[in-house]
């Protein structure tokens, strides 16, 4: 999850000799981020246009390949900031020092609250199973790729069953992520974010008291 180079071709201040960014500067290219991922998460990367991002924005079109030389560009920041959330997530709950079951569900719930309530993380876990963007899948990929080291030290401690459907527990969790946010989104309930991952959770450990009170007590 660290290595962002190829991620991070979007960003364009630096490789041209501009100086830094003014703060004037930053706000606009937040803007376009913020415009163009509530774009991207009701009708798709696809169904976005450069022109419906400077309006929403609003920005000029000059204002928007100042900081973004093509729409892929944008996309592929917002892959990189989703890719950050989820290496700091991990690394938060890893060094809590909880038993690794546990860690699970606090990286669920916390990477939940993320998306809920900021559109830039939620649009990129969205576009992380995009097709059309050459970088998604990679970027997918080293999400369960990080999960899955803490679901065998589950295993292997013993608070989770051996069984081939543990083992790949990391990917179908993911997945039953990303359909929860997608399904929020495409509604326009990102406020239910928190609980659609809390439901799924509960169905992985159980709706019993001692579950409900594991899942609802695990947070970073």
């Amino acid at each position: 999850m660290n290595d962002h180079n190829e991620l991070s071709e979007g960003i364009d201040h630096g490789k041209t000799g501009r100086p830094p960014m003014q703060p004037r500067a930053k706000i606009t290219r937040e803007a376009i981020l913020e415009a163009s991922a509530i774009l991207f998460s009701k009708t798709g990367y696809a169904g976005t246009t450069i022109d419906d991002i400077v309006t929403l924005a609003p920005v000029t079109k000059g204002a928007m390949y100042f900081h973004f030389s093509k729409k892929e560009s944008i996309a592929r920041e917002m892959l990189r900031r989703w890719s950050d959330a989820v290496t700091a997530t991990v690394g938060k709950a890893i060094a809590t020092g909880q038993p690794a079951d546990r860690q699970v569900l606090m990286i669920y719930r916390e990477l939940a609250r993320r998306t809920q309530n900021e559109a830039i993380i939620r649009a990129g876990l969205i576009l992380s199973v995009d097709q059309s963007l050459t970088e998604a899948h990679a970027t997918y990929e080293a999400w369960t790729e990080a999960l899955t080291p803490i679901v065998v030290d589950a295993i292997r401690s013993g608070a989770l069953d051996c069984a081939e459907s543990m083992s790949r527990l990391a990917d179908t969790l993911c997945a039953g992520f990303v359909g929860a946010v997608q399904v929020a989104a495409s509604l326009d309930e990102n406020h239910t974010i928190t609980r659609r991952v809390d439901d799924l959770l509960l169905m992985w450990r159980g709706t019993d008291p001692v579950s409900v009170r594991m899942v609802e007590g695990a947070s970073l």
